[in-house]
Parts: C-alpha cells; structure tokens; sequence
C-alpha cells in the first residue's frame, strides 16, 4: 500500500485537530501556557500538539536551538505549513519500545559480522528545504559510496504511543519527501494505549521515491495471556541498509524472529502495566 500523497504541501498536514490539540503561536508566554495546557489535557492524553503560525524566524529565534524546556521539546518542523510539532511527555511505554528495539536490531546486526560497519546515529535531527524531524532511532553505513554524501541514514525507527496512526504517516511522509530517496526503509512501531497490541510496519522507498508498506506485524495478547504474532520474522534488507548487495555468505538481511519480538512486546506492555 502505497503511503497517501495528498495530505497538502507539507508533511504535517493530515494532523488534524480531531488527531491532536493545536495551538496558534502567539508569543513565548503564549506558548508556555498552551504546553501546560497540553500537558495537563490527560483526558484525551497524547504524547504531541501542533502550533500553528511558526514562520522561519519565529522557530529560528524560539525553538531551533532551544535548550531550556518547553521550547526544547519540538520534534518536527513542517515549514511550508508553519507547524511545528511539539512532545509534551515520553512515555515509559515509548522509551521502552525505542531501546529494546535498538538492542535487539543490533544483536541481529552482531550475528551477520555487520556491527563495525554500521552505524547508530540516535536522534539526531535531520534538516531539509520541507522542514526538519527528529527520529526515534537511525542507523547508516560507516562507510558510504563515493557518490553519497553524508546526511541521511538509510534506515529510520519511528515509534507512537498513540491510537492515532495519522503521526506515523507524518513520519514517513517526511522521510520520504526530504531525503529524496536516500532514505531507504522506514520502521513504524505503533502502541496501542488501552489494549496489549503492537503494530510493526516496515516501508521502504521506491526508485519514484514513492513510499510503499511492503510489511506489517501484528503482535497482540489475548485474554488467556497468549502472544500471537503475525507477519514475522520482521526483515531489513542487507542492500538497503548498507547500500552493497552482501558479499561472503554470513552477510544476510537483518531479521527480528518471533522470539524477539515476543520479548519487545512484553519490555513495552510491561511499563503499561498490562
């Protein structure tokens, strides 16, 4: 399934006000008061709000490099539309999904020999003419081909806790539109809130640069306290995360089976207390 193109000219456009709180920019006091009310709004809780009216001098002078809180706590930047999407809080449950999914990924990294040849480059934020996001997780190769230059990595985790699948469209739809294709493969992991479930996608960009859902695990419990996992193992294709096709037989694609994630599913349920 091919991810939607239509959600206007930038990326945050399909984050409706039915999806999360928003807010127009008015000043620095303005702002703060908005993300107390955000904070506080634990009735239809969210881990995100938009602000509206953002031009690039307000979040240059505001929000760029901010360190103190609130204004440090922007997470993607949508400069065609002037909205910026701001974290009021992580989560346990998302912390918990963005660290054991590292350490797995990188066990399974270690078994094909591949561990000094990539590299975990955190959170770091990516700029682009479209605006700016920060990931969850990203990885790229230590050592590039000569015609690549150094500002994507080739494989991004974004992860939601969140009923609302709206966030992780956002998230690829950036990846897609700003890197241009040297993006290769994007990781959505999406928690359910009120039920022990969790939805893996993996989409990988084509040479149209058109993003396509090429898979989707489905971990869930069900009463009787039985994990069922669907769509696994969950596969990240050598070629794409090193950009060369393996060369000696232990070089394979990166493959999360269904013990791992079993294990991933429960690290995260746990911190809801499920």
């Amino acid at each position: 399934m091919a991810i939607v193109e239509d959600a206007g000219r930038g990326f945050l456009g399909n984050l409706t006000p039915s999806v999360f709180q928003h807010y127009p920019y008015r000043d620095r006091e303005g702002f703060e008061n908005d993300f107390n009310h955000a904070f506080h709004a634990d009735a239809n809780f969210t881990e995100w709000f938009l602000v509206g009216n953002v031009n690039e001098k307000v979040f240059a002078s505001a929000f760029l490099e901010a360190t103190e809180e609130p204004f440090s706590r922007w997470c993607a930047y949508d400069r065609t539309l002037k909205l910026l999407l701001v974290r009021t809080m992580k989560s346990k449950a998302h912390e918990a999904a963005t660290s054991v999914f590292d350490n797995i990924f990188w066990e399974e990294v270690i078994k094909i020999g591949m561990q000094r040849s990539l590299e975990n480059i955190g959170a770091a934020t990516h700029f682009a003419n479209i605006g700016a996001e920060e990931p969850d997780r990203a990885w790229q190769p230590t050592r590039l081909p000569r015609d690549r230059e150094d500002k994507w990595p080739t494989l991004v985790l974004e992860v939601a806790f969140s009923e609302a699948q709206s966030k992780l469209q956002s998230d690829v739809r950036y990846w897609l539109r700003a890197a241009e294709g040297d993006v290769k493969t994007i990781i959505t992991l999406q928690i359910a809130r009120n039920e022990p479930r969790i939805t893996i996608e993996r989409w990988e960009i084509t040479v149209n640069n058109h993003g396509n859902q090429r898979q989707q695990v489905v971990i869930r419990r069900t009463a009787n306290n039985r994990i069922i996992v669907r769509g696994a193992p969950l596969v990240v294709q050598f070629q794409r995360l090193f950009l060369r096709p393996p060369s000696v037989p232990r070089e394979r694609d990166v493959e999360i089976d269904v013990d791992n994630l079993e294990y991933l599913a429960t690290r995260i349920w746990a911190k809801q207390q499920f």
